[in-house]
């Protein structure tokens, strides 16, 4: 059956269910509040690309562009230390669990003693002797990391860095349930699962420019520089969607592919105070991120990826400048969590990314010249994947027959991240075809 279907949200979410939706028959239409489509990805830095991003490789598959990505070069995954020490988790082409035990055994990043006792705990983990416990997705991650036997160095050096570069939150913050399973998915399937590809030639060329060009030919309407003011309802529907130019758009179906805080306000009180299904939003909080991408005088003919411990930035990103010039760098400087950064002047903010830069990628010569500097500031970035959040991050599906939502904060089993999207998006469709 085909039918129209109305999106609000012109971000990879709302994008990817617009082509789905198209693909399947549908008349489609996008709403979006800005002047172009894209959302976050247009300021983001690249995209972590695993193999087990499902979802995110059928989109690349659907747009032509997974071959070519998959034929990128492998970025190291490398942590810098508070000591200053540089360590590299080794991507090993073995089977599983080989690679995982081999490579865990090699880590220099954890102690003999911290090896030890996450080997034990992958070893009875494997053997389900005895099982997880049921209620890590109530306890924090760092909590039970000690209690398998981490110590503090390991959680603050290793386990705390990869929390806020996988789920954008700190241990302290992250569900334990999420982030074992995300572990697990990104790190515990295979040698090939564990292939790291970071794009260094732009999302925009690689995603969402095939992924525009695809839907203008497909046919799906937008409707730029339009802000979608309220929902309005009927029973068991939604019937129109009012907008600020006193616009009303009408469909068959409605998806609302927008983040969380801008949801909430479409929505009559009636509604979220009847439903719990809305109600739990109220209970979902998201924390702010501040990005800083430096262009730099110095070639380079690789990417880097470093996790840095007790910096300023918490991650940083270096690859060959695809925009300005050959003989240049990009470096990208990237805080989760960064409520204290938000409100920091630009000026301070590239001073303090240059010297995280210094310390993540220090050169003989002088330090290279910046050609250019640019300052994202997201005050509701990421959702935190608090414990008890999964419980409250809706399904596609509400209580409205011809209403569904989308959105990495949705609740898809990834954290909030490109993957998540774009999962989203797809259920949304399918269950809209279906």
């Amino acid at each position: 059956m085909s039918g129209t279907v109305l999106i609000l949200g012109g971000g990879i979410a709302g994008l990817t269910a617009a082509l789905h939706l198209s693909a399947s028959g549908h008349s489609v239409t996008v709403i979006e509040q800005a002047a172009t489509v894209g959302g976050r990805l247009c300021q983001a830095p690249p995209p972590l690309l695993l193999e087990a991003h499902h979802a995110t490789w059928s989109l690349l598959h659907r747009l032509g562009k997974d071959v070519a990505t998959r034929r990128l070069r492998h970025t190291p995954l490398e942590f810098l230390q508070s000591s200053g020490a540089r360590i590299q988790f080794l991507h090993l082409p073995l089977p599983s669990p080989l690679n995982t035990l081999l490579g865990t055994t090699l880590f220099q990043g954890l102690s003999m003693r911290d090896r030890w006792h996450l080997l034990s705990f992958l070893e009875r983990t494997w053997e389900q002797d005895p099982p997880l416990p049921n209620d890590l997705d109530l306890r924090a991650a760092d909590e039970w990391l000690a209690g398998i036997g981490q110590s503090e160095s390991a959680r603050s050096g290793v386990w705390n860095c990869l929390a806020r570069l996988l789920l954008g939150a700190s241990l302290s913050q992250v569900s334990a349930g999420l982030f074992m399973r995300t572990l697990r998915r990104c790190f515990l399937t295979g040698a090939k699962a564990t292939k790291l590809i970071l794009p260094s030639h732009g999302i925009d060329s690689f995603l969402l420019a095939p992924l525009k060009a695809q839907l203008a030919t497909m046919g799906v309407q937008f409707r730029l520089n339009t802000t979608a003011t309220r929902l309005q309802f009927d029973r068991d529907r939604v019937t129109r969607v009012d907008s600020t130019d006193r616009t009303s758009f009408t469909a068959d179906w409605y998806v609302a592919a927008l983040p969380r805080h801008r949801l909430t306000p479409l929505l009559p009180e009636r509604i979220v105070t009847h439903y719990a299904y809305f109600q739990q939003l109220s209970r979902l909080n998201e924390s702010p991120l501040v990005i800083v991408r430096l262009h730099v005088a110095q070639a380079i003919d690789h990417t880097q990826l470093l996790l840095l411990e007790q910096r300023t930035f918490h991650w940083m990103i270096r690859h060959p400048d695809r925009e300005l010039h050959e003989q240049a760098a990009v470096v990208w400087a990237i805080a989760v969590e960064a409520k204290d950064l938000i409100t920091e002047a630009n000026e301070a903010l590239i001073r303090l990314a240059l010297k995280d830069m210094e310390a993540a990628f220090p050169t003989p010569a002088s330090v290279p010249k910046v050609i250019k500097a640019d300052v994202v500031r997201q005050p509701q970035a990421y959702l935190t994947p608090q414990p008890a959040t999964q419980q409250c991050r809706p399904l596609p599906r509400s209580p409205f027959s011809n209403f569904f939502v989308a959105g990495d904060w949705t609740d898809t089993g990834w954290p909030a991240n490109l993957e998540s999207a774009i999962l989203s998006g797809q259920r949304c469709a399918e269950a809209i075809s279906a």
